[in-house]
């Protein structure tokens, strides 16, 4: 008998050693501060417009704001004119592997590839929407520490840029598109698959023309440019031929049309414009 117990306990034993990382994985999944209190320090606030909301096709009218938590992660709070509300709580993700991507989606939550074309860092994200009552009252612009005055965007709307041409050269690729009257700045995403850029350039300077390095001479890269008139983004750029179609969206405040991406084949030399892929859930590769 004691023997018996001895084997079950071993088995048992074996079976949490099994289970026990893929368990502790499980348990990260962060708290979220609640919309009515959300905390934080507020990134940006549109008081009305469409808005898009993540893993949702279609647009939303009302305000919008969007907060930065202490953790690296954002919370979304969106109140629609009926007085319907939406949080989206965006989680920071590093090192989750695509099972474990794919266990929060059956959950509920939406992969987002790279923040970078809703106004976030280019790393990845899983969010998460829950509906809450806000009264179409819009977003408070008080923070935690009970401050205001934090930002709100007034600036117009920049026209998308047209990428005119991409050159690879061993392991670097420069990347023109066309000039945008009022935009300040321009922004860069990219990585190895359409709607997967976890790398990202958020600033060029008010250029038309940027060289990224420490590319992979093996590698396929995919690229969107954006202009940026202070804090409002473009659509994202066009050019080439339109293969499909992909929703992008600037966190806060919707992208309408196709997200339209251009890709670089790895060879020296040649330039190519594929734009639009369907969003695809990718986990993150080399570059």
């Amino acid at each position: 008998m004691n023997l018996i117990r001895v084997i079950l306990l071993l088995i048992g034993l074996i079976f949490l050693s099994l289970i026990g990382p893929n368990f502790a994985k499980a348990q990260i999944i962060p708290s979220f501060p609640a919309c009515s209190n959300p905390g934080g320090t507020l990134r940006v606030l549109y008081t009305d417009g469409q808005h898009a909301i993540a893993g949702e096709s279609n647009l939303r009218l009302g305000s919008d704001g969007v907060y930065d938590l202490t953790s690296g992660d954002h919370v979304q709070c969106f109140c629609s004119v009926d007085g319907s509300g939406v949080q989206t709580n965006w989680w920071k993700i590093s090192s989750l592997d695509q099972d474990e991507i794919d266990t929060l989606v059956n959950l509920g939550w939406v992969f987002v590839p790279s923040g970078t074309p809703w106004g976030l860092d280019a790393s990845g994200y899983m969010a998460f929407n829950s509906p809450y009552a806000c009264g179409g009252s819009g977003i408070t612009t008080t923070s935690s520490s009970g401050s205001t005055g934090a930002p709100v965007c007034n600036s117009d709307r920049p026209n998308a840029p047209v990428v005119t041409s991409i050159v690879k050269s061993g392991t670097t690729a420069t990347i023109s598109w066309t000039k945008v009257d009022i935009a300040t700045h321009y922004t860069i995403a990219y990585g190895p698959a359409v709607g997967n850029y976890p790398y990202g350039v958020p600033n060029t300077g008010n250029v038309t023309s940027y060289t990224i390095g420490s590319l992979d001479p093996n590698t396929q890269y995919y690229f969107v440019v954006y202009a940026v008139n202070d804090c409002m983004p473009s659509l994202p750029s066009s050019g080439g031929q339109v293969l499909g179609a992909s929703t992008g969206n600037v966190l806060g405040l919707a992208a309408t049309g196709n997200l339209q991406t251009i890709v670089l084949v790895g060879s020296i030399g040649f330039t190519s414009t594929l734009l639009g892929v369907l969003l695809k859930k990718k986990s993150s590769s080399h570059i």
